[in-house]
Order: structure tokens, then C-alpha cells, then sequence
């Protein structure tokens, strides 16, 4: 027999047990995305993706974009008149270019980690990324799910091309650019997708003592599209900035890592604090890790991607939430993958594994609970409100998370009653956040498909009215300082029920009121 024979077998058994975890993966991920994207209802922020996208063409697109009608660029509302004008408006149509993005930043994640690590690691890295909250955006039609793929894809490109040669890394390069300049146009703070290859090429230039203008050349290509968004990012920082919901603080940085990586940094945590350990001075130290020096500080500066934002939001922006820092989750799979690679046996990677697919599938189920109730309450809530409403009695909404899915699953009675009344001083003498406000009022004659007007223009001074605002609210407050009387209907909506996950189809006041006229005084 041949000595080769058992050689050849073994690397079979190898290819053989990653082509198997890599189907298990995407079996995973189709089912856990599609199932989830077609329970899930629409909420209000997809809502405004949706319709932006139906303006069918790209001049309407950037007219709504400039009249305010969301604070972003426009490749996600392109993306989803594209999806939708094959495939229908349904709830996974409209979600598919996120569905799409975070499938090609998982098999980024997945070839980034294979080309260091046996598969068990990198399908390790990989279900610990779709344990956390930032995966949750691939069955949401915004932009994060689009920021995620792309960062990951800038990413891998970049490392291909440090291996690479000749025309496959003239590819790569210009994949890079390509990559970086589709984050900035999915969303502004694509503009963080920067730093991690930036901090990577610095490392692999101070390290091998080349200096690749190639690469820095992609990341200028990548920053074009900029120049073209300068005006929306200057007119979205003007009229959102004052009264935006997103103001920079603090508490951002520790909610990205907590709320947005979730769970999964604490074991990785516990980890890098083994490996502190592990590693002190006397200690016999393990060897080195098989990821290169660049690669690791190019993760790291994904796991920085929270003190950046923020950094950018103090000094510029003035709006950040820890979604825009999404990708941080990819820098903490890639640290725990890492670890995980020098300090456990494969045997002991194989069980991480199984904790791993448990821990996804539980989650989501847990998630998809939440969502099928929350679909559950809200469509009660909709036929309620049908009920509720006489014929020609208008329905007041003064809840902007409410506002278009009340439309889109209400009946086209309903949707000819619907009426959302706007008045930016009342807001701000009571609220401080107008964000959504802003959103509708941007897009009201043309984009959004309900009556947005002043109150006066909306509201009936002799006539009952259905209202669905917070019962605290400014619309409430100015209703009664006209004479209503708000009664709050009996009905038993579960309204603690709406929130979802990080979805929420109302906000916590709101309460479903019927508003009753001041009788007219009679004449002496």
C-alpha cells in the first residue's frame, strides 16, 4: 500500500468535517433568518426603508433623502426597491438585502477565520456571532445588517491582499474599495469600517517593513462616496441633531458591548482574562498565536469600534446609538475564536461548538416567542382599532412607531381614517426627542401613504376622535387644551407586549383613547 494513502485520507476526514460545519452553518442561518423574518412584523423604522424604496427610482429616492425622510444613505432603500420589485412587498422580500449582508459576513467571518484555525474554531467564531444581538439585524430592513457585511467583506479582502500577488491582489484591493465605499453608503458610520484595516495595514507595515500604497489607495477609493453625501450628512445633522433620540453619551460604549455583542462577552471576557493569566511573566509561555500581528490588530480595532463612534459622534455627528457599532461583534468572535485556538484542544472546541448551536437555537427561539406575541397583541391592537373607529371618524395618531404599521395591516377603511398630526414647537415643550417626527415629516405628501399635516388641518373640534398617542404626551396635552376629554377605551390590549426585540411597535405610554369634544356652550 502506498504511504500516501493514509495521508490522503486524513486530509479527506479534514474537508469532509469542514464542508459539514460549514452546511451546518448555513443551514442554521437560513432557517434562523427566514423563519424570523417572516414572523416578525414589520415595524416602523423598515416601514420608512419600504417606502423610500417604492419611490422606484433613484431620483426619488435621494429627494426623500433630502426632504429628511430618513438619516441615511441611500444603498439599503436602492437594495429594497430592487427586492421588492421582484419578489413583492412581503415581510421576507423586504428584509432579504439584510438577510443577503449578514449571510456574506458570516462566510467572511468563516473563510477569515479558516485560513488561521481548523474549522471546529472557526465555526466556534461563527455561532458565537450569531449569538449576539448584532445578528438580530439581518432579519431587519435597516442599514446595520448592510454596515455588518460590509465590514466584515473590507475586511477579508484586505488580509487576501496582504497573501496575495499580481492580478488577485489588484482584485482584492479593489474589492476593498468597493466594500468600504457600499458600508458608507449603507450607513455614515461605515465610516468606522476604516479603522480595523487602517490599524492592520499600519501593523503590517511597522512589522514587515512594507509600506503597500496599493491599500491605502483602495481605503481613498473607498471614501468617495462621501464627497456625495456631505450635503444629507449636514442636513440630517441640522434637523435631527437638536431633538435627536441618539444624542452621544457615555453609556454608549458599555451598551454596545453588553446589549449589542450581549451575553457572549462575558465567556470571551472570562477567557482573555485566562489567557492574561496563563501568560504572566514566569509563566511557560504557549506558542505564539497563528494569527499574524496585523490580522490582530485589525481585530482589535473592530472591538474598538464603540469608543470610536463615539469619539465621531462628540466631535461631528452628534447622533450615535450602539447599533452603528454592530460590527464590534465580529472583533469579539474573532478575539474568542483566537483564544479559543491557542488554549483548547479541538476536542474541546467541538463541545464549545454544540454549547455554541444550542445557545443559537434557544435564543432565537426565546426571540421568536417575544415576536409571535408581539405579532399576536399588535394585530389585535389593529382590529381593535377598526372596531373602535365609526366610518368617518378620523384616528389620531400621535405615536410615530405606530403610525405605518397601523396603516399596512390595517384595512383600507382604516387606512383612509388615519391621520398623524405634527406640531414641533408642542413637541419640544415636552418631549426631547423628535426623531420620529422628523422622519414622517420628511416624507409626508409623496413618500409615507398617511395624511402627516399640523393639528390643525387634521383635527375635528366637534367631533369624537380614536387616539392612539401616549397619554402623557404633547398631542394628548394640546387636546386637552382645547376642551377634550380623553377617555381611555377598555379594551384588553396587551400593550407591554409591543416592545419586541429591539423592534418596538409602540412606545410604553401609548394607550388607545377616545377624545370627546367640550359641548358647546348654549346662547343666553
Amino acid at each position: 500500500m502506498s504511504p500516501f494513502v493514509p495521508i490522503s485520507l486524513a486530509k479527506r476526514k479534514v474537508n469532509d468535517g469542514r464542508r459539514l460545519l460549514a452546511a451546518g452553518i448555513a443551514v442554521l442561518f437560513v432557517c434562523v433568518t427566514f423563519a424570523q423574518a417572516y414572523w416578525k412584523l414589520l415595524w416602523g423604522d423598515e416601514f420608512v426603508t419600504l417606502w423610500i424604496g417604492q419611490q422606484r427610482s433613484f431620483a426619488g429616492i435621494w429627494r426623500a433623502l433630502e426632504a429628511g425622510a430618513d438619516p441615511n444613505p441611500p444603498l439599503m432603500h436602492v437594495l429594497n426597491w430592487g427586492s421588492t420589485a421582484l419578489l413583492g412587498t412581503g415581510a421576507v422580500a423586504v428584509r432579504l438585502p439584510s438577510i443577503v449582508a449578514m449571510g456574506l459576513a458570516v462566510a467572511c467571518l468563516w473563510v477569515f477565520l479558516r485560513r488561521h484555525a481548523a474549522p471546529v474554531y472557526a465555526a466556534a467564531g461563527c455561532l458565537a456571532l450569531m449569538t449576539t444581538r448584532g445578528f438580530d439585524y439581518a432579519y431587519d430592513a435597516r442599514s446595520y445588517g448592510l454596515l455588518m457585511g460590509c465590514a466584515m467583506a473590507a475586511l477579508l479582502l484586505w488580509t487576501l491582499s496582504v497573501e496575495t500577488v499580481g492580478v488577485r491582489r489588484l482584485l482584492c484591493l479593489m474589492g476593498l474599495g468597493l466594500a468600504l465605499a457600499a458600508g458608507l453608503s449603507s450607513n455614515y458610520y461605515g465610516v468606522l469600517a476604516f479603522f480595523p484595516v487602517a490599524a492592520g495595514e499600519i501593523a503590517y507595515g511597522v512589522v514587515t517593513k512594507k509600506w503597500r500604497v496599493g491599500a491605502w489607495l483602495a481605503m481613498l477609493v473607498g471614501l468617495v462616496p462621501l464627497a456625495m453625501y456631505l450635503r444629507l450628512i449636514r442636513t440630517n445633522i441640522a434637523e435631527f441633531g437638536p431633538h435627536a433620540w441618539n444624542k452621544p453619551q457615555l453609556s454608549m460604549i458599555s451598551d454596545s458591548y453588553v446589549v449589542i455583542v450581549e451575553e457572549i462577552v462575558w465567556p470571551v471576557l472570562g477567557l482573555a482574562i485566562f489567557a492574561l493569566w496563563r501568560d504572566r511573566p514566569g509563566r511557560i509561555k504557549r506558542p505564539r498565536s497563528m494569527f499574524p500581528v496585523w490580522e490582530r490588530a485589525a481585530m482589535w480595532g473592530l472591538i474598538a469600534y464603540p469608543v470610536i463612534a463615539l469619539l465621531i459622534a462628540v466631535f461631528g455627528a452628534g447622533m450615535v446609538s450602539p447599533r452603528c457599532a454592530a460590527p464590534v461583534c465580529f472583533g469579539v468572535a474573532i478575539l474568542g475564536t483566537v483564544l479559543l485556538a491557542r488554549y483548547a484542544t479541538r476536542r474541546v472546541a467541538a463541545v464549545v461548538v454544540a454549547v455554541l448551536v444550542v445557545w443559537v437555537l434557544a435564543r432565537e427561539a426565546a426571540c421568536g416567542y417575544v415576536l409571535i406575541h408581539q405579532r399576536n397583541a399588535f394585530l389585535h391592537l389593529v382590529a381593535t382599532a377598526e372596531r373602535a373607529a365609526a366610518p368617518d371618524e378620523p384616528v389620531v395618531v400621535g405615536d410615530s412607531l405606530i403610525v405605518l404599521p397601523l396603516h399596512w395591516y390595517g384595512t383600507p377603511q382604516l387606512q383612509r381614517q388615519i391621520v398623524f398630526p405634527v406640531d414641533f414647537d408642542a413637541i419640544h415643550r415636552s418631549e426631547s426627542d423628535d426623531s420620529g417626527e422628523r422622519n414622517l415629516w420628511g416624507g409626508r405628501g409623496g413618500v409615507f401613504p398617511v395624511v402627516i399635516a399640523a393639528p390643525g388641518d387634521v383635527l375635528r373640534e366637534a367631533q369624537e376622535e380614536i387616539v392612539i398617542a401616549p397619554q402623557d404626551g404633547w398631542l394628548a396635552r394640546l387636546m386637552r387644551a382645547r376642551g377634550d376629554e380623553l377617555r381611555e377605551l377598555p379594551e384588553p390590549i396587551r400593550w407591554d407586549r409591543l416592545g419586541g426585540v429591539f423592534t418596538p411597535l409602540a412606545h410604553e405610554e401609548t394607550r388607545m383613547q377616545l377624545a370627546i369634544p367640550k359641548p358647546a356652550s348654549k346662547p343666553r
